[in-house]
């Protein structure tokens, strides 16, 4: 498990961790939007890598988030339930079975499977933060406009970070 490609995941949850805490969570849009960039771990990590390693990064990397800003669990507890889930999206995205996995690689995603693939574990990563956050009922609607804003804004930044490292993903 600790070979080389767990040590450059291991600096890259640092420095997401840092950037999400340090820079984009300056980034209020109309006062109370922000984008979570530090998703884009999960978003972009290879299929053909170790599923459980995912799962122990995501972890490691929501627990950085809510220890920088006291968030009590809810980024792990988020981001570890989009990593966990990826595996059966991407497998439906690209109408793949278990062993064809094997082979599978981002590149034979179209541009609409993309946009299907992020939105999905966008919007899921973000109703499961907020909800956890206001954790009630009440104020449903509220809450799915500012997923829905949230989730937005992090596409944008989500499809730049994809056009800035676009051959290491």
């Amino acid at each position: 498990m600790f070979n080389k490609d767990f040590l450059i995941n291991l600096i890259k949850i640092i420095v997401l961790a840092l950037l999400q805490v340090f820079v984009f969570n300056h980034i209020n849009f109309l006062e109370s939007y922000q984008p979570y960039v530090y998703i884009a771990f999960v978003l972009f990590y290879s299929p053909n890598q170790n599923k459980y390693a995912l799962l122990f990064l995501a972890f490691l990397l929501g627990l950085i988030i809510d220890t920088l800003e006291y968030t009590g669990g809810i980024h792990a507890f988020a981001l570890t339930f989009i990593a966990f889930f990826r595996g059966g999206i991407i497998k439906v995205l690209a109408g793949k079975q278990d062993y064809e996995m094997e082979f599978f690689n981002f590149k034979s995603f179209s541009f609409i499977q993309w946009l299907f693939y992020l939105v999905i574990l966008i919007l899921l990563h973000n109703f499961i933060l907020f909800f956890l956050e206001n954790f009630k009922i009440q104020g449903l609607t509220p809450l799915m406009i500012r997923a829905l804003i949230n989730s937005a804004l992090t596409l944008v930044f989500v499809f730049i970070y994809k056009i800035l490292f676009k051959n290491k993903i």
